[in-house]
């Protein structure tokens, strides 16, 4: 799909000696405050901020709400309106002669600004990105997957599924198993003389095929609606989400807003195994040239295997390209995304307060992005 015709967001242009200081003073703050773990249970808030920061391609945007959240919290008001980086690359260069209540406090801001993305984004994200509503249910059955019409309808999602079952030639992007299903229809109608999409024999592979599901790989919540006085309007949420994700690359969200969202580019063939994982950010595709990824667990001690990485694959492209192949872009983040989730125990740290949350009476996290992070 062309980016022709679609609005994307302009980033916010630092002068150059605005983003060194800023840049310079970022990393200053980090390097003092990254020893400390205020929160525990493994998460490492600070190292969250710093990876993102290094992964986002908009680093003015990111390094502006950083200095402007920072801000708020030490005077308490809202300064999104009369934000001055300048000021405060002044303020806060003289940090280290503050005393210890102020440090303190400036630290709980750096502690605060990681929960924010958590909550706003990472949070929401992992616990459903490996919802993509087609008949595959899953531990979360509490999890509202939509809350607007308008995506993911069951006629849309089986066009996409057609779709990239076509284009990935009825197998595992990652796997290469063979579909089950398709497997069988071509066996009924084709008998022992049933063959894969490129003319070899099935028959081989017989006892080693498995179901197949489409994967989006930025899920519907993302862009779902909420209702607001009979208006449909992202909430406040979903709105930081959008924030964050410009960071990473401005060219998704106008990529994948409304229907879009069920386009092929956004979505991949995995087993239901490959699937959760990906969905997890437990696995994710490494980016080596056009089309061929590095396949690999974002944890390279990762203990159980179910599946056997990594491995290197070329994702297969219609011959007319008249089905748009996976986006290079979205796959560089949902990559970029695992590591950070990784390199944090960000990724650990939600998985936990997911389970805590599903065995609680009544606990659940919103589709909206809402949680109760805080009361964990």
């Amino acid at each position: 799909m062309s980016l022709e015709g679609v609005i994307v967001p302009l980033p916010q242009l630092l002068t150059r000696e605005d983003h060194d200081a800023a840049m310079r003073l970022f990393d200053t703050l980090v390097k003092h405050f990254e020893h400390s773990d205020p929160i525990g249970k493994g998460l490492k808030p600070v190292t969250l901020v710093r990876l993102v920061k290094n992964e986002v391609s908009d680093k003015d945007s990111f390094l502006r709400f950083f200095f402007c959240f920072i801000e708020e919290h030490l005077d308490g008001i809202s300064k999104s309106n009369d934000f001055n980086l300048a000021q405060s690359l002044s303020r806060l260069g003289s940090f280290t002669t503050w005393t210890t209540e102020g440090t303190d406090v400036l630290r709980d801001g750096l502690v605060k600004f990681a929960k924010t993305l958590m909550d706003n984004f990472f949070l929401p994200l992992k616990a459903l990105a490996s919802k993509t509503p087609y008949n595959t249910p899953g531990p979360l059955s509490r999890l509202q997957l939509s809350e607007g019409g308008g995506i993911g309808t069951p006629q849309r999602l089986k066009s996409l599924r057609d779709d990239c079952l076509e284009r990935d030639r009825h197998r595992c992007v990652v796997t290469r198993k063979f579909s089950v299903n398709e497997a069988q229809e071509r066996f009924e109608k084709d008998g022992d003389n049933l063959k894969d999409d490129d003319g070899e024999s099935l028959l081989p592979e017989r006892n080693e095929m498995a179901y197949l599901e489409v994967a989006h790989i930025f899920p519907h919540s993302l862009m779902s609606l909420s209702s607001n006085s009979g208006e449909q309007k992202l909430s406040e949420s979903k709105e930081m989400a959008h924030k964050i994700l410009n960071m990473f690359n401005p060219t998704i969200i106008p990529l994948i807003s409304g229907t879009d969202i069920d386009r092929p580019m956004n979505a991949l063939t995995l087993t239901k195994d490959a699937h959760t994982l990906f969905g997890n950010f437990e696995i994710a595709f490494e980016h080596i040239s056009d089309h061929q990824y590095k396949i690999d667990y974002a944890n390279p001690n990762q203990f159980v295997r179910i599946i056997q990485l990594p491995v290197t694959r070329t994702l297969y492209l219609t011959p007319d390209q008249k089905i748009d192949h996976p986006s290079v872009d979205f796959l560089k983040v949902h990559h970029a995304i695992a590591r950070i989730l990784y390199l944090s125990g960000a990724g650990e740290y939600i998985d936990k307060f997911i389970r805590d949350m599903d065995e609680m009476e009544g606990g659940q996290v919103n589709s909206n992005g809402s949680s109760r992070i805080d009361e964990y």
